[in-house]
């Protein structure tokens, strides 16, 4: 990654006209290097905690909760309604300006392997990036996109789910060129229901599909 304060600012619509360089960002203290943006997310553990520690390892900015006090007067703070929502709007602004093509892949079973296999086949012609590991959710998606490097040309996303309106976001986040359904088994049925729900969850890989886009998916 690579944007500037005042670029960041724009997308979030917060006044702050600093050309200084972020050219990483974590939301993992620990991952934090040099020019960095933090990104402190509520979960078991405040991630607002670990600001000092990012910091430490070279943050130079930080997402922040305006409903969380004390913020560091030694960053440049982008004080947002939610931290997670803000690092998923960055997430779409950097895919949009890098502009690689987009292929997504979800399923029951077999996405990982079929990400792997998608992006090996064009890695031999494209610049490619893919889904490292299985980082296949709300949080792991807008982390793939804001980590491929400006050279990507085509970005293979593996997109997971676990209850109804979960692709929806991810589709939408990504606006792949071509998506593609590896196979509707019983995983999550506790929270859609049957199978049915499950295939019409899948579908919602369509959300954000670009007009023309591919779909591809068993008829079996």
């Amino acid at each position: 990654m690579d944007l500037t304060v005042k670029e960041i600012a724009e997308v979030l619509k917060i006044s702050e006209d600093s050309n200084q360089r972020i050219t990483n960002i974590e939301f993992d203290s620990r991952k934090v290097t040099n020019n960095g943006l933090f990104v402190p997310l509520q979960g078991t553990r405040d991630g607002h905690q670990f600001v000092e520690q990012a910091k430490e390892n070279g943050a130079i900015a930080t997402l922040w909760s305006e409903d969380t006090s004390s913020a560091p007067e030694d960053l440049f703070v982008f004080e947002v309604e939610d931290t997670k929502k803000a690092f998923q709007k960055l997430a779409s602004y950097y895919r949009e300006k890098i502009a690689p093509k987009v292929v997504a892949i979800t399923g029951s079973n077999g996405k990982t392997t079929t990400k792997d296999m998608t992006e090996a086949v064009l890695a031999q012609r494209y610049e490619t990036y893919k889904t490292q590991g299985n980082y296949n959710n709300d949080l792991g998606l807008p982390y793939t996109i804001l980590h491929m490097p400006e050279t990507t040309e085509i970005l293979v996303l593996e997109m997971g789910m676990d209850h109804a309106g979960d692709l929806t976001l991810l589709s939408q986040m990504s606006k792949p060129d071509a998506a593609a359904i590896t196979l509707i088994g019983e995983a999550h049925i506790e929270s859609l229901g049957s199978r049915a729900g499950i295939a019409k969850g899948k579908m919602e890989i369509t959300a954000g599909l670009k007009k023309r886009g591919d779909l591809i998916y068993s008829c079996r």
